[in-house]
């Protein structure tokens, strides 16, 4: 790659609950975008009504270079998908296409260099980085991948593999132009800033020593719990109280939980009770993970709480996850769901700033 040419900066945090792409854009802010990360490893076409690609379902379905197909399917409510939660997701086709349709949406085009990431405990062996996975996933993302619709796919030309939870960590540390946010510079220098960060499968939690320059492993780690954990609660209990013989469709089990109601046959549902007893529910399952590596918080400068759960429990639940901590001790960022994509795509940016030097 030459130093002269230009590349979109662009973070990709491409989890199993959803794809969330984040893109710098110098002069203003990070411009964002989300979508569930839910495709099909085949080749699915629509009963479109009008006679067109789009219709069609063409610009939905790619070919990657070993001649597999992926069909996204996250705007269908009723499409077949499926389950991301696999250790082998970060190098799979699915992934790949997943990535690739959400940088097209994004409204990203041309050369790109992306950041993604890992949670803390694949990223990391013991106390080294797992070259094997973070090369494995790295070099699928940069593999030729084409859509059946005639439509321009952005080119990956450059990916890098970071933690996570760290990239949060990026995202306080700097601001959308990749300028240095002084204070919180300032407040990780002189001590430990720990990460919560919760996303679809799994909890990450990662404490960052003072500098920046690395981890604790000892009180960093990764739990099985996630929002998907909790949706797939939730499904379990509106089954069995409305006698349901299949699986009710994630977009309907969101809606439960922000609104409150379930709606079947077209009639609305009162499960607020049931929503909010599983959310405390979950909420402790959160606090005893955190609770077991941070215990109370008090070594570090502060906790950064991001990731999709963080957005999904809300202020509401923040003391039930983090009992009897002062407010100051606690920081979430605006949009915590994108801290870890913002920061990847900071970490995009500064390289190739140091790439031109």
């Amino acid at each position: 790659m030459s130093k002269e040419k230009n590349l979109n900066a662009v973070g990709g945090d491409d989890g199993h609950h959803s794809i969330k792409i984040a893109v710098m854009q110098p002069g203003a802010p990070i411009k964002t975008f989300v979508m569930p990360a839910r495709a099909w490893p085949g080749k699915l076409t629509s009963a479109g009504l009008t006679e067109s690609s789009t219709a069609e379902g063409l610009d939905k379905i790619y070919m990657t270079s070993d001649n597999q197909y992926v069909t996204i399917t996250a705007d269908d409510l009723l499409g077949k998908f499926a389950d991301t939660r696999s250790n082998d997701y970060p190098t799979t086709a699915t992934n790949r296409a997943l990535v690739h349709y959400a940088l097209r949406q994004a409204g990203v085009t041309g050369p790109t260099s992306l950041v993604s990431g890992l949670p803390v405990d694949r990223f990391y062996l013991g106390e080294i980085p797992n070259k094997e996975l973070i090369e494995a996933k790295r070099q699928n993302l940069l593999k030729p991948i084409t859509c059946l619709a005639d439509v321009d796919v952005p080119v990956i030309e450059t990916h890098q593999v970071l933690s996570e939870a760290v990239a949060a960590f990026f995202d306080q540390r700097y601001d959308d132009q990749g300028k240095l946010n002084q204070d919180f510079h300032e407040l990780s220098n002189s001590a430990p800033i720990a990460v919560v960060d919760g996303g679809g499968k799994t909890l990450d939690i990662a404490v960052v020593r003072e500098g920046g320059t690395g981890l604790y492993k000892d009180m960093s780690g990764t739990a099985d719990v996630g929002a998907l954990t909790l949706y797939d609660r939730l499904n379990q209990e509106l089954r069995k109280q409305f006698s349901l013989g299949q699986d009710i469709a994630i977009k309907y089990l969101e809606q439960a939980v922000k609104t409150g109601q379930y709606r079947l046959y077209g009639k609305p549902h009162d499960v607020s009770k049931l929503v909010e007893g599983m959310l405390e529910e979950f909420s402790d399952q959160v606090r005893f993970e955190v609770s077991k590596r941070l215990k109370d918080a008090s070594q570090f400068g502060c906790t950064l709480f991001v990731g999709g759960v963080a957005e999904l429990l809300g202020a509401r639940f923040r003391g039930r996850v983090f009992p009897g901590l002062p407010q100051e001790a606690i920081f979430v960022p605006v949009d915590p769901g994108f801290a870890n994509a913002r920061g990847m795509a900071k970490a995009a940016f500064l390289a190739a700033q140091r790439a031109r030097m």
